[in-house]
């Protein structure tokens, strides 16, 4: 990790945040964090979202931590620990992200109104099959939500994704800080007043996506192992070759992250002439097409396109 990452994101962290507490979201559900101790020697409080009628193991659901001010060293820990996570994640396909991001209620809230107001909004409406709950501690699934209308002309099944009204629906909050994929800091804000515990309204088209976002992440990790910053347009273009991967007959989530991240790393991977019957028989004898992607590079590796 670069010696300056991690310093100029907590700079520009504490730069925004106003007077009053912040609250970083945890996500244990891969798994927890040890937190250390605060400035007075005790063990860091936990606020735990209780994720009421979620059907989730109590240990699996995210909290909040508070942080007292930008002097905290929990700050810049926090920070350190989303760098590293995605970095793994990046290099070995997939991994745990625990940091949700660091939220910070108007001057009214507290940590146990945010707490509600995050649990009311695990509670998505339109999921059209009940019971499962949105993972927004995920940031990753904060980002595929914030960025989905840009999806519509990409996924055909998914023409209805309108805008989030996120200042809105984020009433309370008043900034909603995560750290996006190439490293940079988002942020979302809500617009002043009490917190409405509201679930997040999302049309059905959003489950739709959402059902495709561990491939679409997947897709992204993988291609980020290869190339650093990602364009603009990746979401778009990852969504993009996903389709082309399933146009093409495959199903398998890792056989179609295979074929997204090779036509995304090598542009000729799509025009290999002998591509599609390769697919078929693959399929003829049941071989994960992932798995023979390697062997084949050489036929595409090198080709101008």
């Amino acid at each position: 990790m670069p010696d300056a990452l991690v310093p100029q994101l907590t700079d520009t962290l504490a730069h925004h945040l106003t007077t009053g507490p912040l609250y970083v979201l945890i996500d244990p559900f891969a798994g927890d964090l040890d937190l250390g101790i605060d400035a007075t020697g005790k063990p860091h409080r936990r606020i735990q979202v209780s994720g009421t009628d979620l059907n989730q193991a109590a240990e699996q659901l995210p909290f909040l931590v508070e942080i007292e001010d930008a002097l905290d060293p929990l700050l810049a820990q926090s920070v350190e620990w989303a760098a590293l996570e995605h970095m793994v994640a990046c290099g070995a396909g997939d991994g745990p992200y625990r940091i949700g991001g660091w939220l910070q209620p108007h001057a009214t809230g507290t940590g146990a109104t945010l707490a509600r107001q995050v649990d009311a909004l695990l509670h998505a409406s339109g999921e059209p099959h009940g019971g499962r709950y949105l993972r927004l501690a995920d940031r990753r699934v904060l980002a595929l939500l914030r960025h989905a209308p840009l999806l519509s002309a990409a996924m055909p099944a998914t023409s209805t994704l309108r805008p989030i009204d996120w200042h809105t629906q984020l009433q309370g909050i008043a900034t909603w800080t995560y750290l996006d994929a190439n490293f940079g800091l988002q942020r979302l804000e809500g617009r002043q007043g009490a917190s409405t515990n509201a679930p997040l309204k999302v049309d059905d088209a959003y489950w739709q996506l959402l059902g495709d976002s561990e491939t679409i992440n997947r897709t992204l990790m993988a291609w980020q192992s290869k190339q650093h910053p990602l364009p603009a347009d990746a979401l778009v273009r990852t969504v993009q070759r996903l389709v082309l991967a399933r146009e093409a007959g495959l199903r398998d989530p890792q056989d179609c992250v295979a074929y997204a991240t090779e036509a995304l790393n090598f542009p000729a991977f799509s025009t290999w002439k002998n591509l599609q019957g390769y697919i078929a028989h693959c399929q003829k004898k049941q071989q994960a097409f992932a798995e023979e992607l390697p062997a084949l590079r050489r036929h595409w590796a090198t080709a101008p396109f």
